[in-house]
């Protein structure tokens, strides 16, 4: 580590937040990777930070005297924690001049690909880049994405289990287009952008609850929760054509994706899809409410995000609206959903998955 790089100050002193707000008290907002990374942070740096989770890395540059931090962040929730734990406006990097940047390694390989494309394409020499991970997350692709984008790559040592490595970024023209998926039950093709969720794949939960939704009302209003590439949105739109559907998702990869298949299968619809956390701020009622959520957050295995989705469904529905959720069933989600609802019903299930229908 050469003289100029700052140390870091111990995290904890930081009082940082995750985003949602935690249930299981034992997770923090940073990790080892986080603390690792922040120990090349330079003072005199123009530095991007890819996938800041909660703001630990920006918190620390604040600390190190960094003037401006420029970032690349997919996520909603994450973007709302940076914000939040350092009292600053988030700033997109967007191409402008930089000189060093530290990447959180996303568990999606694509979206690596695409974040570092994203930043080849802005520069025009190459640029330092730290890459750290906890080490049971980082895999051989990991390391051949980067060894693929970058030039002299080389492999720092483990640090409380957090993987790091550092290489020269060369300047790219290259884009990835997104990928076509096919559907050829619902005579649909998928439009995926890079890193969304079941980027080549199907979702075996959407698919299981797709075959049941002869059992959904027809509504006049629905909103889509974690809407990921539109999928569950789509096939309910050529049940009930005329119904205004609300598509929401903390993931930019799933706007994208979801914007691009209506264009290309229903350009039509009556549709509004939007980038934030779920229905927070929204004062609308809907008649039907759709959530196939989440369990992870990063690498982080969680039920916060579905908890905290639920609790928003309650706020947007009146007292015929209904609320359907897929799960895994190993989650129980009734427990949950007991505890906020009055009516939770089981509508289908098989070994994996449990389609539950709630009312207020």
């Amino acid at each position: 580590m050469s003289a100029d790089l700052l140390s870091s100050a111990p995290f904890a002193a930081l009082n940082l937040q995750r985003y949602p707000a935690k249930h299981a008290k034992d997770l923090q907002a940073w990790d080892a990777a986080d603390a690792y990374l922040a120990s090349f942070i330079r003072k005199d740096a123009a530095l991007v930070v890819l996938n800041d989770s909660f703001g630990a890395l920006h918190a620390m540059a604040i600390q190190c005297g960094v003037a401006v931090v420029l970032h690349i962040n997919d996520s909603w929730c994450s973007r709302h924690a940076i914000e939040k734990n350092t009292h600053t406006e988030l700033i997109d990097y967007v191409g402008q001049v930089t000189t060093c940047a530290l990447v959180k390694l996303p568990k999606s390989l694509s979206m690596l690909e695409a974040q570092l494309l994203q930043l080849a394409n802005g520069i025009t020499s190459p640029v330092e880049v730290y890459f750290s991970g906890m080490q049971k997350h980082v895999s051989n692709g990991h390391l051949a994405l980067i060894k693929q984008y970058c030039d002299d790559v080389e492999y720092l040592p483990t640090q409380r289990k957090a993987r790091m490595y550092r290489a020269n970024l060369r300047p790219s023209q290259q884009r990835i287009q997104p990928y076509s998926q096919s559907v050829p039950e619902l005579d649909l093709i998928l439009q995926n952008v890079a890193g969304v969720f079941a980027e080549q794949k199907i979702d075996i939960g959407s698919r299981f609850f797709i075959e049941h939704f002869s059992q959904l009302p027809a509504a006049k209003t629905v909103a889509d929760v974690g809407c990921g590439n539109g999928l569950l949105s789509l096939a309910y739109h050529q049940r009930h054509p005329d119904a205004a559907l609300y598509l929401y998702d903390e993931s930019k990869a799933a706007i994208e994706s979801a914007q691009l298949s209506f264009a290309a299968n229903c350009p039509q619809a009556a549709v509004e899809i939007l980038h934030r956390d779920g229905l927070v701020g929204v004062t609308q009622q809907f008649d039907l409410i759709l959530i196939n959520p989440p369990f992870h957050q990063q690498n982080t295995i969680t039920t916060d995000i579905a908890i905290s989705m639920f609790t928003q469904a309650k706020q947007c529905m009146h007292a015929d609206s209904e609320l359907w959720v897929v799960a895994n069933r190993h989650l129980n989600y009734q427990a949950d959903l007991k505890k906020l609802f009055r009516r939770v019903s089981v509508m289908a299930q098989n070994a994996k998955f449990v389609i539950l229908k709630v009312m207020r």
